[in-house]
């Protein structure tokens, strides 16, 4: 059973996060990830199929709970997108930071599988934060026409996955750097004003 009687998948990611703390992913073995999760390596495999499967599934799962994160900031300043774009890029630049995985690919000691996983094969992961995104707009801001919300939240995506693999280089504040960037076409499609053919 594993640990804590919390559902498999949470104990995996979890264990696979302690682990990723002690060594780096090419010293990571699923069955020092299932012992750590209270599970057998069998249920990993059936679960995951792969180191790389399991690697890839955290990842998507990391996005998800971001993407939660983001739309509650874009819900609490639904009135100010400005500052809805600027507290979802600090949500998630922040939260990436922290990150064991992410921190293994940002001190550039990742293994080629990790790198992979946020630039050649990302782009199953980026149309998933992109979906995420373009709900939470197309939700928060109902004006907002869908091809709009949906190119938006591209950019978005993009410009978030280019801090994954590279952290900022300097002690600027990204997050309002990019929402001053971003936030003029948002207001716009807010208002009605861009994306219905204006």
């Amino acid at each position: 059973m594993p640990r804590s009687g919390v559902p498999t998948r949470v104990a995996v990611f979890a264990a696979l996060r302690e682990v990723l703390l002690e060594k780096p992913w090419a010293k990571v073995t699923l069955e020092a990830v299932a012992k750590r999760a209270g599970v057998s390596r069998q249920t990993i495999y059936n679960d995951f199929g792969s180191r790389a499967g399991l690697a890839e599934a955290y990842a998507f799962d990391l996005a998800d709970a971001f993407c939660d994160f983001i739309d509650a900031d874009m819900r609490s300043h639904a009135d100010h997108p400005t500052a809805a774009l600027a507290a979802a890029m600090r949500t998630f630049l922040d939260g990436t930071s922290g990150d064991p995985l992410i921190r293994r690919v940002q001190a550039g000691d990742a293994h080629p599988d990790l790198v992979r996983l946020v630039t050649t094969d990302s782009g199953g992961l980026l149309a998933h934060i992109a979906g995420r995104l373009t709900t939470s707009i197309t939700e928060v801001w109902p004006k907002v026409d869908p091809m709009t919300a949906q190119a938006l939240s591209r950019i978005i995506a993009r410009f978030g996955f280019s801090y994954v693999a590279m952290p900022p280089e300097t002690d600027d504040d990204v997050a309002v750097a990019l929402a001053a960037l971003l936030a003029p076409a948002l207001v716009a499609a807010v208002a009605g004003t861009l994306g219905r053919g204006a």
